[in-house]
């Protein structure tokens, strides 16, 4: 009967945490499809809630040079001056998403129509919500 109990005890709880886990995992796209899009409609305010207050986001250029480190001013700064990109025109996809407890990583294949890059993805969560702490990306 002990045997029993334990057995089904166990089961619960796996369960629990998968369920908690496909809800991470749902609550980490969401937050690097909302971070992507309103990069690309030049919506700062609403991309910025997505991002820790020391991001850091670097990548390599088409030549695999290192590019400079870009915090949130200089993503608003840059995205001040670029063209926006409607919604309908983008291709964003999420995948490779890890959790380990409070920690994520996941790949977001990303660009716009002429020119595609993968971003690398660090999240953190705190108080229980996801946010993005780090950037890295590279062209295809």
């Amino acid at each position: 009967m002990m045997k029993k109990f334990m057995i089904t005890m166990l089961l619960l709880l796996s369960f629990n945490l998968l369920r908690a886990q496909d809800n991470d995992r749902d609550n980490i796209e969401t937050v690097i499809i909302t971070y992507i899009e309103n990069f690309f409609r030049n919506d700062y305010n609403n991309m910025e809630k997505c991002l820790h207050d020391r991001l850091s986001k670097r990548g390599l250029d088409k030549q695999g040079v290192l590019s400079e480190d870009f915090s949130k001013e200089d993503l608003k700064a840059m995205m001040a001056n670029k063209k926006p990109l409607p919604a309908t025109q983008q291709s964003n996809r999420v995948s490779e998403i890890s959790i380990d407890r409070n920690f994520a990583s996941a790949v977001l294949d990303t660009g716009y129509p002429s020119t595609r890059w993968k971003e690398h993805i660090h999240l953190a969560k705190i108080n229980g919500v996801w946010i993005i702490m780090d950037v890295f990306w590279n062209f295809y």
